[in-house]
Order: C-alpha cells, then structure tokens, then sequence
C-alpha cells in the first residue's frame, strides 16, 4: 500500500556495527517524514517497528534501552508501546500536514545485536488526504545493514572529482584482509584485492568521458553468514561526450564549433592535420590564367578505413577574371588524419580552406 507520506532513514554511525563481544554498540535512528505532495496531508498517526531479537534479521535485542523523540513540527509526540512499538501522534487528532512539513522521530541508545545481517525498519501510518480518505495503516520498510565490529572497508574516495575528458582518477580507501574487493564502474567489474598493501588500496581508472559513478564492494563471510558491504563514489567529467536516443531543447542549441582557416593562399604546398572532433572543411581554388589549371586535394583518412579523396579544379578555357571558382565540401570524421594539397601547373591562383567543427577542438597540425 502506497503511504501519503515520503520517509528517510538515517543511521550514526553508517553503516551500523554490531556489538563486539563484551561491549554493546549503540546506534541512532532518524525516520523523517515529508509531505512531497503538493497538497495537505492529514495524519492520525505514525508507527516506527524496531525488530527485537537476536538474530540477523532483528536490530536489538533490548528495546527497552531506547528513547524516543520528535523535532520538526510542533506539537508531535513518540511513545514506546513495548516490544520496540514506537506511536507517534500529533496533539491533536487529524492534524494537518502542509506541503514540505516534516516529522523527525529520533530513536537514541538503540543496542546493536551480536549477529551481522538485514534488519527491516518496520514504518507505518494511518493518515488522511485532502478529501478526508483514509489510508488505513499504510506500511513500508527500511532495509538496516549490520556490518561486523571491525570496520571492514572506509574511506573510499577518488583524488578528484573533476576531470577533463579522456582523464583518470585515482581512487583509494582503507579496508581490512580477507574479504574479496570487487571494483564496479558502468558496466564493468574488476577484482582490486591485489592494489591493497597494507590495508590501503589504491587503483586508476580508465579514462573518463562521460560522468561515472563507482562502487567497492566488499564480500566475506562471518559465523557461517554472508556478508556484504559496499561504498560509493562519484566523478563528474567536464564536456562529457553524451549520448542519448532522442533529445528535446528547450533552449538555444550550438552545433558548431569556433570555425578555423586552414592551408590556403597562393602558393603550392601540402599541409597534414588531425582531427579531434566530427566536423566538415569547405574550401575552394581559383586561377586566373587559361590553360593553368589549379587543383585542390583534400585525403581523409578515417580510424580504421582506407583513404577518401576530395578533388575540386579550377580551369576556364576563357581565361582572365572570368574564370570560375571549383569549390568543395569534405565531412570529417573524429579521429582522421586529414592531408591538404593544392598546387597549379603553372599559373597564379587563389585557395581558402575552412574548418567548422561539430563540437569544440582544431584541426591540430601535423608536422613532416
């Protein structure tokens, strides 16, 4: 059953400990509750189940330690009813929501059991909407890991946030022998055990071009229960490459780049660039004697396929200043190495090459 109100938990310490032999962990729970909606909510009560017990699956074997309190709007209070119950009621029945207010019910001094495992944070509500519907004990649950004593892996964190496109990280923590590590980023995996020396891990991505979430996940087993806990971190690429299915603006969209003048003039000559984006080159060449022609080569070497030519020649048998332009259109793919030849058998001539990137970057020279 969906509850009208949203709910977080929050725990300190994260992730929870049990208690060590001879000692007794404590921990507090936060539960707050948020009208998201854009209506008013109104609530009769809360309800918070703590599972008691010694095993796995419970959080304390001793409710009777824990004390309840509320903070957020006024008026609220929380009361243990036994068996790790805990009502939370306003001072007066039906009281009212308003879009964004909150309840925090606190649970302080809550003893960790002995037994590493999932304990489910029981949470309920009886609660009536706008219209005086009530939905009757509306129940969810918040899933609680136990992580043994001794803190198994912490620490976890990349040496930058912020990378320039194609960059690594590197990212390191702190964990403890024994468990296997296995490293998750998009859709890969790799076992980082051997980066760790001396309970100090380190390990460099590979290069980054998009924005990239990471997860160390660490597994081992204790008193015969399988164990499993896990950190993340996040890191953001600056102009990321993106890719998408279909794209909506709703703004002003840039296609190109910065345009740039390659090659070109009067003299005959041959130029090399490489091309770090898509993006497509115009150009033309013009002579101005008959029987002189002038003849301009574009070759465009994509990664991975043969060689393409683009040719255009300028020759007018009425020659003077009459003679027409040949011009050219060459698409360009990332990655290509692009090869600009013009030359003339003979007469003078005029050429102009232009660049206009598909994003941003060059045509990077290459020198002979």
């Amino acid at each position: 059953m969906t509850t009208a109100l949203s709910y977080t938990v929050h725990t300190s310490p994260a992730p929870l400990h049990v208690s060590p032999d001879g000692a007794a962990a404590r921990a507090t729970l936060r539960i707050t509750a948020t009208n998201a909606g854009p209506d008013p909510v109104t609530c009769d009560a809360l309800t918070v189940t703590v599972p008691t017990g010694t095993g796995s699956d419970a959080l304390t074997a001793t409710p009777d330690t824990i004390t309840a309190r509320t903070d957020g709007t006024a008026g609220w209070r929380a009361e243990h009813r036994g068996g790790g119950v805990f009502a939370v009621r306003p001072g007066a029945p039906g009281t009212e929501l308003k879009p964004g207010e909150q309840v925090v019910v606190t649970l302080d001094d809550v003893v960790i059991n002995r037994a590493v495992g999932t304990a489910v944070l029981g949470i309920g509500e009886t609660s009536a909407d706008a219209n005086g519907t009530l939905r009757e004990r509306a129940t969810g649950g918040r899933q609680l890991v136990k992580a043994p004593s001794e803190a198994m892996l912490e620490d976890f964190r990349p040496d930058r946030t912020i990378v320039p496109n194609g960059e690594t990280v590197t990212l390191t923590w702190k964990c403890v022998d024994g468990p296997e590590y296995v490293m998750f980023w998009a859709d890969q995996r790799e076992t980082v055990n051997g980066y760790i020396v001396d309970g100090h891990g380190t390990w460099e991505s590979p290069p980054l071009h998009t924005a990239t979430a990471f997860m160390l996940l660490a597994s081992t087993e204790k008193d015969g229960v399988p164990v499993t806990y896990g950190l993340t971190a996040a890191v953001t690429v600056d102009v990321p490459d993106l890719e998408v299915g279909s794209l909506d603006a709703n703004g002003v969209v840039r296609l190109f780049g910065q345009a740039q003048e390659i090659a070109g003039g009067t003299e005959s000559g041959t130029w090399a660039y490489s091309a770090a984006t898509d993006g497509v080159i115009t150009g033309y060449i013009k002579t101005n004697q008959s029987g002189a022609p002038a003849t301009l080569n574009v070759f465009v070497t994509p990664p991975g396929t043969k060689r393409q030519k683009f040719a255009a020649q300028s020759w007018d048998v009425r020659g003077g200043t009459e003679n027409q332009e040949a011009s050219l259109l060459v698409p360009v793919p990332r990655g290509s190495v692009v090869s600009v030849v013009q030359k003339t058998d003979g007469g003078a001539f005029t050429a102009a090459l232009t660049w206009f990137p598909f994003g941003s970057g060059p045509l990077q020279a290459i020198e002979p």
